[in-house]
Protein backbone atom coordinates (compact mmCIF):
# COMPACT_ATOMS: atom_id res chain seq x y z
CA UNK A 1 0.00 0.00 0.00
CA UNK A 2 1.86 3.57 -0.81
CA UNK A 3 2.39 6.32 1.46
CA UNK A 4 -0.30 8.60 0.12
CA UNK A 5 -2.82 5.80 0.04
CA UNK A 6 -2.15 5.06 4.07
CA UNK A 7 -2.19 8.94 4.79
CA UNK A 8 -5.75 8.97 3.03
CA UNK A 9 -6.78 6.21 5.33
CA UNK A 10 -5.38 7.69 8.30
CA UNK A 11 -7.15 10.95 7.72
CA UNK A 12 -9.92 9.08 7.29
CA UNK A 13 -10.25 7.07 10.20
CA UNK A 14 -8.63 10.37 12.50
CA UNK A 15 -12.42 12.34 10.98
CA UNK A 16 -14.64 9.67 12.18
CA UNK A 17 -13.13 9.37 15.48
CA UNK A 18 -13.27 13.01 15.51
CA UNK A 19 -17.05 12.86 15.12
CA UNK A 20 -17.58 9.77 17.29
CA UNK A 21 -15.26 12.27 20.13
CA UNK A 22 -17.13 15.32 19.75
CA UNK A 23 -20.25 13.25 20.32
CA UNK A 24 -19.30 11.67 23.19
CA UNK A 25 -17.74 14.52 24.96
CA UNK A 26 -21.71 16.64 25.01
CA UNK A 27 -22.38 16.88 28.49
CA UNK A 28 -24.41 14.42 30.08
CA UNK A 29 -28.40 14.32 29.98
CA UNK A 30 -31.24 11.94 30.48
CA UNK A 31 -31.16 10.97 27.52
CA UNK A 32 -27.39 8.49 27.26
CA UNK A 33 -25.80 7.20 23.90
CA UNK A 34 -24.25 4.91 25.91
CA UNK A 35 -26.66 2.78 26.96
CA UNK A 36 -28.05 1.29 23.93
CA UNK A 37 -27.10 -2.11 23.56
CA UNK A 38 -23.78 -3.03 21.11
CA UNK A 39 -26.42 -5.31 18.55
CA UNK A 40 -28.01 -2.14 17.71
CA UNK A 41 -24.83 -0.20 16.54
CA UNK A 42 -23.25 -2.88 14.19
CA UNK A 43 -21.32 -1.27 11.69
CA UNK A 44 -21.80 -1.45 7.87
CA UNK A 45 -19.07 -3.54 6.53
CA UNK A 46 -17.44 -3.36 2.61
CA UNK A 47 -19.00 -6.70 1.43
CA UNK A 48 -22.80 -5.80 2.73
CA UNK A 49 -22.18 -2.13 0.94
CA UNK A 50 -20.89 -3.79 -2.48
CA UNK A 51 -24.15 -6.28 -2.23
CA UNK A 52 -26.49 -3.39 -2.01
CA UNK A 53 -24.60 -1.62 -4.55
CA UNK A 54 -24.96 -4.10 -6.85
CA UNK A 55 -28.84 -4.54 -5.78
CA UNK A 56 -29.28 -1.26 -7.04
CA UNK A 57 -27.19 -1.42 -10.61
CA UNK A 58 -29.45 -4.07 -10.74
CA UNK A 59 -32.47 -2.56 -10.74
CA UNK A 60 -31.37 0.25 -12.70
CA UNK A 61 -30.58 -2.24 -15.48
CA UNK A 62 -34.01 -3.60 -15.67
CA UNK A 63 -35.38 -0.48 -15.58
CA UNK A 64 -33.43 0.92 -18.30
CA UNK A 65 -34.01 -1.62 -20.58
CA UNK A 66 -37.92 -0.60 -19.69
CA UNK A 67 -37.27 2.89 -20.87
CA UNK A 68 -35.67 1.29 -24.00
CA UNK A 69 -38.09 -1.29 -24.86
CA UNK A 70 -41.25 0.18 -23.76
CA UNK A 71 -43.47 3.01 -25.68
CA UNK A 72 -42.19 6.61 -25.01
CA UNK A 73 -45.25 7.50 -22.96
CA UNK A 74 -44.42 5.35 -20.15
CA UNK A 75 -41.08 7.45 -19.43
CA UNK A 76 -42.62 9.52 -16.63
CA UNK A 77 -43.51 6.16 -15.02
CA UNK A 78 -40.24 4.53 -15.25
CA UNK A 79 -38.21 7.77 -14.74
CA UNK A 80 -39.14 8.06 -10.37
CA UNK A 81 -38.20 4.55 -9.32
CA UNK A 82 -35.21 4.88 -11.52
CA UNK A 83 -34.49 8.22 -9.98
CA UNK A 84 -34.85 6.74 -6.95
CA UNK A 85 -32.29 3.59 -7.57
CA UNK A 86 -29.65 6.52 -8.24
CA UNK A 87 -30.51 8.01 -4.83
CA UNK A 88 -30.11 5.28 -3.15
CA UNK A 89 -26.64 5.09 -4.42
CA UNK A 90 -25.70 8.19 -2.70
CA UNK A 91 -27.29 6.54 0.41
CA UNK A 92 -25.10 3.69 0.16
CA UNK A 93 -21.78 5.87 -0.65
CA UNK A 94 -22.87 8.07 2.35
CA UNK A 95 -23.14 4.96 4.95
CA UNK A 96 -19.46 4.37 3.50
CA UNK A 97 -18.74 7.93 4.12
CA UNK A 98 -19.13 6.85 8.13
CA UNK A 99 -16.44 4.12 7.96
CA UNK A 100 -12.66 4.14 8.79
CA UNK A 101 -12.73 0.69 6.46
CA UNK A 102 -9.21 -0.52 5.79
CA UNK A 103 -10.11 -2.48 2.60
CA UNK A 104 -8.58 0.31 0.19
CA UNK A 105 -9.84 -1.87 -2.96
CA UNK A 106 -13.15 -2.39 -1.32
CA UNK A 107 -13.24 1.56 -0.96
CA UNK A 108 -12.59 2.42 -4.08
CA UNK A 109 -15.22 0.10 -5.94
CA UNK A 110 -18.07 1.66 -3.61
CA UNK A 111 -16.83 5.04 -5.02
CA UNK A 112 -16.91 3.82 -8.40
CA UNK A 113 -20.56 1.99 -7.98
CA UNK A 114 -21.89 4.84 -5.66
CA UNK A 115 -19.91 7.69 -6.12
CA UNK A 116 -18.23 8.57 -9.02
CA UNK A 117 -21.63 8.06 -11.42
CA UNK A 118 -23.25 10.74 -8.68
CA UNK A 119 -20.25 13.35 -9.58
CA UNK A 120 -19.05 12.75 -6.04
CA UNK A 121 -15.84 10.87 -4.38
CA UNK A 122 -16.02 9.31 -0.91
CA UNK A 123 -13.13 11.31 0.11
CA UNK A 124 -15.46 14.90 -1.21
CA UNK A 125 -18.78 13.47 0.49
CA UNK A 126 -16.93 12.67 4.02
CA UNK A 127 -15.19 16.51 4.31
CA UNK A 128 -18.49 17.55 4.09
CA UNK A 129 -20.74 15.64 5.53
CA UNK A 130 -18.88 14.62 9.20
CA UNK A 131 -18.70 17.66 9.50
CA UNK A 132 -22.06 18.23 9.30
CA UNK A 133 -22.71 15.83 11.91
CA UNK A 134 -19.95 16.85 13.88
CA UNK A 135 -21.47 20.72 14.39
CA UNK A 136 -24.85 20.37 13.22
CA UNK A 137 -26.89 23.61 13.44
CA UNK A 138 -23.60 25.04 14.73
CA UNK A 139 -22.16 28.26 12.29
CA UNK A 140 -19.41 25.53 10.86
CA UNK A 141 -21.97 23.19 9.90
CA UNK A 142 -22.08 22.90 5.66
CA UNK A 143 -25.35 21.90 5.06
CA UNK A 144 -27.01 24.49 7.68
CA UNK A 145 -29.75 26.83 5.68
CA UNK A 146 -30.51 30.49 6.97
CA UNK A 147 -33.55 32.54 6.67
CA UNK A 148 -36.79 32.13 7.59
CA UNK A 149 -38.67 28.73 6.44
CA UNK A 150 -41.57 29.94 3.96
CA UNK A 151 -42.93 28.22 0.73
CA UNK A 152 -40.55 30.30 -0.84
CA UNK A 153 -37.10 29.40 0.77
CA UNK A 154 -38.49 25.00 0.29
CA UNK A 155 -39.15 26.18 -3.70
CA UNK A 156 -35.49 27.83 -3.98
CA UNK A 157 -33.34 25.24 -2.21
CA UNK A 158 -35.22 22.02 -3.02
CA UNK A 159 -34.87 23.15 -7.08
CA UNK A 160 -31.41 23.97 -6.15
CA UNK A 161 -31.06 20.46 -6.22
CA UNK A 162 -30.93 20.32 -9.73
CA UNK A 163 -27.92 22.23 -10.10
CA UNK A 164 -25.80 19.88 -7.79
CA UNK A 165 -24.84 17.00 -10.44
CA UNK A 166 -22.76 20.41 -12.68
CA UNK A 167 -21.42 21.37 -10.07
CA UNK A 168 -20.01 18.73 -8.77
CA UNK A 169 -18.91 18.24 -12.15
CA UNK A 170 -17.29 21.31 -12.33
CA UNK A 171 -15.63 20.93 -8.51
CA UNK A 172 -13.91 17.52 -10.01
CA UNK A 173 -12.29 20.23 -12.68
CA UNK A 174 -11.37 22.55 -9.88
CA UNK A 175 -9.95 20.08 -7.51
CA UNK A 176 -7.51 18.34 -10.05
CA UNK A 177 -6.37 21.92 -10.54
CA UNK A 178 -5.78 22.73 -7.23
CA UNK A 179 -3.23 20.09 -6.96
CA UNK A 180 -1.23 21.89 -9.02
CA UNK A 181 -1.97 24.96 -7.83
CA UNK A 182 -2.10 25.41 -3.98
CA UNK A 183 -3.84 28.84 -4.17
CA UNK A 184 -6.73 27.66 -5.50
CA UNK A 185 -7.33 24.99 -2.97
CA UNK A 186 -9.09 27.21 -0.19
CA UNK A 187 -11.52 28.03 -3.04
CA UNK A 188 -11.99 24.45 -3.49
CA UNK A 189 -12.61 23.79 -0.05
CA UNK A 190 -14.48 26.13 0.70
CA UNK A 191 -16.98 26.83 -2.42
CA UNK A 192 -16.72 22.83 -3.36
CA UNK A 193 -15.99 21.20 -0.46
CA UNK A 194 -18.08 23.28 2.02
CA UNK A 195 -15.39 24.08 4.32
CA UNK A 196 -16.70 26.60 7.33
CA UNK A 197 -13.53 26.70 9.09
CA UNK A 198 -11.95 30.05 7.98
CA UNK A 199 -8.50 28.18 8.14
CA UNK A 200 -5.94 28.55 5.54
CA UNK A 201 -6.31 25.60 3.87
CA UNK A 202 -3.52 25.62 1.69
CA UNK A 203 -1.62 22.87 2.78
CA UNK A 204 -4.41 20.84 4.47
CA UNK A 205 -3.80 17.40 3.99
CA UNK A 206 -7.40 16.60 3.88
CA UNK A 207 -7.85 18.71 1.35
CA UNK A 208 -5.04 17.66 -1.00
CA UNK A 209 -6.28 14.09 -0.48
CA UNK A 210 -10.14 15.25 -1.70
CA UNK A 211 -8.30 17.02 -4.66
CA UNK A 212 -6.34 14.15 -5.44
CA UNK A 213 -9.48 11.78 -5.49
CA UNK A 214 -10.95 14.36 -8.02
CA UNK A 215 -8.39 12.22 -11.07
CA UNK A 216 -10.92 9.64 -10.52
CA UNK A 217 -13.95 11.80 -11.05
CA UNK A 218 -11.83 13.57 -13.94
CA UNK A 219 -11.41 10.29 -15.30
CA UNK A 220 -15.11 8.60 -14.97
CA UNK A 221 -16.55 12.15 -16.24
CA UNK A 222 -14.23 11.43 -19.94
CA UNK A 223 -15.58 8.16 -20.20
CA UNK A 224 -19.48 9.55 -19.45
CA UNK A 225 -18.76 12.17 -22.16
CA UNK A 226 -17.37 9.80 -24.61
CA UNK A 227 -20.56 7.58 -23.49
CA UNK A 228 -23.19 10.83 -24.22
CA UNK A 229 -21.28 11.37 -27.80
CA UNK A 230 -21.87 7.27 -28.57
CA UNK A 231 -25.65 7.10 -27.29
CA UNK A 232 -27.08 10.31 -26.08
CA UNK A 233 -30.53 9.11 -26.06
CA UNK A 234 -29.59 5.88 -23.60
CA UNK A 235 -27.54 8.27 -21.39
CA UNK A 236 -30.16 11.29 -20.88
CA UNK A 237 -32.90 9.24 -20.33
CA UNK A 238 -31.44 6.59 -18.43
CA UNK A 239 -28.86 8.48 -16.71
CA UNK A 240 -28.55 12.30 -17.14
CA UNK A 241 -32.63 12.74 -16.39
CA UNK A 242 -32.47 10.37 -13.70
CA UNK A 243 -29.41 11.19 -11.65
CA UNK A 244 -30.91 15.12 -11.72
CA UNK A 245 -33.89 14.08 -10.59
CA UNK A 246 -32.35 12.06 -7.63
CA UNK A 247 -30.19 15.09 -6.83
CA UNK A 248 -33.77 17.21 -6.61
CA UNK A 249 -35.34 14.06 -4.29
CA UNK A 250 -32.15 14.84 -1.87
CA UNK A 251 -32.02 18.18 -1.81
CA UNK A 252 -36.09 17.90 -0.37
CA UNK A 253 -34.83 14.97 1.94
CA UNK A 254 -32.29 16.91 3.59
CA UNK A 255 -34.60 20.23 4.04
CA UNK A 256 -37.01 17.83 5.77
CA UNK A 257 -34.15 15.59 7.91
CA UNK A 258 -33.42 19.09 10.16
CA UNK A 259 -35.11 22.08 11.77
CA UNK A 260 -32.85 24.89 10.59
CA UNK A 261 -32.31 26.52 14.06
CA UNK A 262 -28.95 27.51 15.47
CA UNK A 263 -27.46 25.26 18.79
CA UNK A 264 -24.25 25.29 20.76
CA UNK A 265 -23.69 22.32 21.70
CA UNK A 266 -24.11 18.19 20.92
CA UNK A 267 -26.16 16.66 23.39
CA UNK A 268 -28.36 13.93 22.57
CA UNK A 269 -31.80 16.23 23.13
CA UNK A 270 -30.42 18.95 20.98
CA UNK A 271 -30.00 16.40 18.19
CA UNK A 272 -33.24 15.02 18.93
CA UNK A 273 -35.35 18.35 19.05
CA UNK A 274 -33.33 19.46 15.94
CA UNK A 275 -33.37 16.19 13.65
CA UNK A 276 -36.50 14.53 12.04
CA UNK A 277 -37.12 11.09 10.84
CA UNK A 278 -39.01 11.42 7.59
CA UNK A 279 -40.64 8.73 4.91
CA UNK A 280 -40.34 5.52 7.14
CA UNK A 281 -43.35 3.98 4.32
CA UNK A 282 -42.84 2.19 1.03
CA UNK A 283 -42.70 5.53 -0.78
CA UNK A 284 -39.65 6.15 1.29
CA UNK A 285 -37.94 2.64 0.63
CA UNK A 286 -39.03 3.30 -2.98
CA UNK A 287 -37.94 6.74 -3.61
CA UNK A 288 -38.12 9.74 -1.04
CA UNK A 289 -35.76 8.27 1.82
CA UNK A 290 -34.70 4.64 0.18
CA UNK A 291 -32.06 2.07 2.08
CA UNK A 292 -33.08 3.12 5.57
CA UNK A 293 -31.95 7.03 5.66
CA UNK A 294 -35.03 8.17 6.61
CA UNK A 295 -34.31 7.16 10.09
CA UNK A 296 -32.52 10.48 10.72
CA UNK A 297 -32.60 10.95 14.24
CA UNK A 298 -30.83 7.78 15.20
CA UNK A 299 -28.27 8.61 12.69
CA UNK A 300 -27.22 11.69 13.87
CA UNK A 301 -27.33 9.87 17.65
CA UNK A 302 -25.20 7.12 16.23
CA UNK A 303 -23.48 7.98 12.56
CA UNK A 304 -21.07 4.78 12.69
CA UNK A 305 -24.61 2.20 13.15
CA UNK A 306 -25.44 0.55 9.75
CA UNK A 307 -28.22 1.80 7.52
CA UNK A 308 -29.48 -2.00 8.30
CA UNK A 309 -30.15 -1.62 12.04
CA UNK A 310 -31.50 1.91 12.17
CA UNK A 311 -34.89 1.01 12.31
CA UNK A 312 -34.37 -1.18 15.08
CA UNK A 313 -32.35 1.15 16.91
CA UNK A 314 -34.99 3.76 16.34
CA UNK A 315 -37.41 1.22 18.52
CA UNK A 316 -35.16 0.81 21.04
CA UNK A 317 -34.45 4.75 21.84
CA UNK A 318 -38.79 5.08 21.12
CA UNK A 319 -39.32 2.40 24.04
CA UNK A 320 -36.37 3.71 25.85
CA UNK A 321 -37.57 7.83 25.94
CA UNK A 322 -40.82 7.58 24.87
CA UNK A 323 -41.05 11.45 25.75
CA UNK A 324 -37.86 12.22 24.48
CA UNK A 325 -37.65 10.99 20.98
CA UNK A 326 -39.57 13.03 18.50
CA UNK A 327 -42.80 11.52 17.22
CA UNK A 328 -43.72 12.86 13.02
Amino acid sequence: MSGTVVGEHAAAVARVHELEAALDAAPSTVVSRRDVPPELLARSTVPQLLRMSLEEWAMIAVLCAVVILAPWWTYPIVLVPLAGRYHALGVILHDAAHMGSRSTTGRRVLEVLCGLPLATTLAAMRYHHLRHHRDSGMSTDPYFKDGEVTWWWWIVHTLRGALLFPFWTIRALVGVAALGLPSLRNAYARVFLQDRSGLDLREAAEVIACARAEVRQVAFQVAVAIAIVRAPGIMLWCYLLPVILASVISARRLLIEHHYESVADRRAETIMATTRDNHLGWLGAFVLAPRNVGYHVVHHLHPQASLVVLPRLRAWYEARYPGSYPVG
